[in-house]
C-alpha cells in the first residue's frame, strides 16, 4: 500500500477512534456492534481496495465514505438525529457504487475493448452495468440491514418506506454518475482514439 493511503487509513482509524470517545463522553452511548461495525468497515474498504485494485481518487472518497457512514453516522447516531443524513449517505454511496461498477466492468472487458467497433456503444454499456451495479448493490445492502437486525436485534431497517427511499436515493446517486459519464461521452472527453 501506498504512504499516502497508509497515512488516509491511520487518520481514518484515528479519527473513529476519537468518534467513539465523543460518542461515550457525550452520552450517546452507542451499541458495540456500531462501534464493532465501524472498525470492519475500515477492513471492509482495505479488502476492496486491494481485490479490485482501486485507484487513488476512488479509495479516498471511500475513504471518507466509510468515516461519514460508521462513525459518524452510526457511533454518533446521526442517522436518527438528522433525518435526511440516512437519504445524503445513500445518495453518496450511489455515486461510490457506480464508479466502483465501472471499474469492475472496465477490467473485466478490458480485453474485449479493441472488438468493439463503436467506441461510444462500448462506453454506454459501461454506464449500463455501472447503474445496474449500484443498485444491485444497494438491493444487497438492505438485505444485509435487515438480516443484521433480525439476528443481532439492531435498529438499522426502519420499515418499507425508508428501505425503498434509501433504494431510491442510491439509484438517485448512480443515476447521477451516469447522466454526468454520458455527458462526457458526448463531450468526446472519453474517446480513446
Amino acid at each position: 500500500m501506498h504512504r499516502k493511503r497508509i497515512i488516509a487509513v491511520l487518520l481514518l482509524i484515528i479519527a473513529t477512534i476519537i468518534t467513539i470517545a465523543t460518542a461515550f463522553k457525550t452520552g450517546i452511548n452507542p451499541p458495540a456492534v456500531n462501534v464493532a461495525g465501524s472498525f470492519g468497515a475500515i477492513l471492509f474498504l482495505l479488502a476492496t481496495a486491494k481485490i479490485l485494485d482501486v485507484k487513488d481518487d476512488l479509495f479516498y472518497c471511500g475513504v471518507i465514505f466509510v468515516y461519514l457512514a460508521s462513525p459518524i453516522g452510526s457511533v454518533l447516531d446521526l442517522y436518527r438525529r438528522f433525518g435526511p443524513y440516512d437519504k445524503i449517505i445513500h445518495f453518496i454511496s450511489g455515486i461510490l457504487l457506480a464508479s466502483l461498477g465501472m471499474l469492475v466492468i472496465s477490467k473485466l472487458l478490458k480485453r474485449a475493448e479493441m472488438f468493439f467497433e463503436n467506441k461510444r456503444a462500448y462506453l454506454f454499456s459501461q454506464v449500463v452495468f455501472a447503474f445496474f451495479f449500484s443498485s444491485a448493490c444497494a438491493g444487497i445492502w438492505e438485505i444485509f440491514e435487515f438480516t443484521a437486525d433480525k439476528l443481532a436485534g439492531g435498529g438499522m431497517q426502519r420499515g418499507m418506506l425508508d428501505t425503498l427511499t434509501d433504494m431510491i436515493a442510491g439509484n438517485s446517486g448512480a443515476l447521477l454518475y451516469c447522466f454526468i459519464f454520458v455527458i462526457m461521452i458526448y463531450a468526446g472527453r472519453l474517446d480513446k482514439k
